[in-house]
Formats: structure tokens, sequence, C-alpha cells
């Protein structure tokens, strides 16, 4: 009867084993032009991720002021030290499951003229070839998928000319990551109104928000 149970257990604990073994859990990276030392979309996935028993490893560690500076630490291969362990950029990039791409709001956001439309377009075509440059260097060594999180208007005012401008970029970028075999995540629709701003803030994120964008990137991790 012993025997009979110390196999049945050993059973149970092989197969636990096994489901435990066979769940996908994601090695996540996030890159950013932005460090928030506020509560994040970040925090968000890392909640489902190990809510879920997903997480492998969580970095989002690896930011830069400009997606330039981004694409010399790829090329460089910066390194960082984080607890006594470094971090080579190549190679998380190379061991990523899923790279979350945040680039580019900020400089929208210094730089956005609501009366200058020309000035805009200008401004959203260097950034979109900066993040073409960006998101090349990065399949370079990342095989997984790789999501680019979209721009939304960083004012309360919209008309005809606005969405127009933001509508053609959401095409541009869709089509940039398509060719990299990546994912673009269109934002615009889903926040313009206000619905998803601070209220004191237009431009920011409110944790609605963030919770927002941390849905829809939960959509690609199930």
């Amino acid at each position: 009867m012993k025997k009979i149970i110390y196999i049945i257990l050993t059973i149970i604990a092989v197969f636990s084993i096994y489901i435990d073994n066979n769940i996908k859990k994601y090695n996540y990276i996030s890159l950013r032009t932005k460090i928030d030392s506020n509560r994040n979309y970040d925090a968000y996935i890392k909640e489902y991720l190990i809510k879920n028993n997903k997480l492998y490893h969580f970095n989002n560690y690896f930011y830069n002021k400009s997606i330039s500076g981004l694409i010399k630490d790829i090329q460089n291969n910066r390194t960082i030290r984080i607890n006594e362990e470094d971090y080579y950029l190549k190679k998380v990039l190379r061991e990523s499951d899923i790279v979350i791409i945040n680039v580019g709001m900020e400089k929208i956001i210094n730089n956005y003229d609501k009366y200058d439309m020309n000035k805009n377009y200008r401004l959203v075509n260097e950034i979109c070839i900066e993040i073409e440059n960006l998101v090349k260097e990065i399949r370079k060594y990342a095989k997984g998928d790789i999501l680019l999180i979209g721009f939304y208007n960083p004012t309360n005012y919209y008309d005809s000319k606005t969405d127009e401008l933001f509508y053609n970029t959401d095409i541009k970028l869709n089509n940039i990551m398509e060719k990299y075999s990546s994912i673009y995540i269109d934002l615009y629709d889903k926040i313009k109104g206000n619905k998803y701003k601070d209220i004191n803030k237009p431009y920011l994120l409110n944790s609605y928000g963030e919770r927002m964008i941390s849905d829809i990137i939960e959509y690609y991790l199930e």
C-alpha cells in the first residue's frame, strides 16, 4: 500500500513539474527614452506575469534620453550593473521573448505645436526615421516579439488636421513594424478625448491609461 501511495505521489510530482516547465515564461525587456519615478505600465505587466507564473526575467534597466542614444547603447553593447550582476544589452536582447519600445513621446510633448501642422509633420517624420533605425538595430539581436507603443495627441485640441497627422503617423509606424516582423500598438483613438490622461496635465497618462496600455500588451502574452 505504501508503495502504491509513493508511486502515485511521484507521478503527481513529476506531472506538476512537467506542467510548470511547459508554461510559457517570458524574458521581458522594456526600452524607453524616459524613466518614470511613478508607477507605469511596466509595473502592471510585471504583476501580471508574476501572478500568472509567466515571468522568467524582467528588465527595464536600459533607457536613454534619446532614440539615437538607445541605438548607440545597443551598438556599444552597453553594460549595467545591478545588485552585483552585469547586464549586457546585446545579450539581454538575444535572450528576450518580448521587447517593448516606448520612445519619442517626450519629444512630441516638448515640440508639438497645435498651430503649426507642418512643423509637427517634420517632427514626427524625424522620429519615425529614428524609430526605424532603432527597430532595425534591435532586430539584429532580438528574435522574439517586438512591440512599439504608439503616440497620442499631447494637447486637448482636436480637429481634422490633428486626426490626419496622427492617423498618417500610425500608418507609417505600423508599416515600419511590419517590415521588421514586429507589432505596432495604436493609442491615438483610445486616448483621444482625454479619457486616459491626467486632468491637470493632459499629455500625461494617468493610472487608468497605464492600465489600458498594459491590458493591450497582456493580449500578446496569452
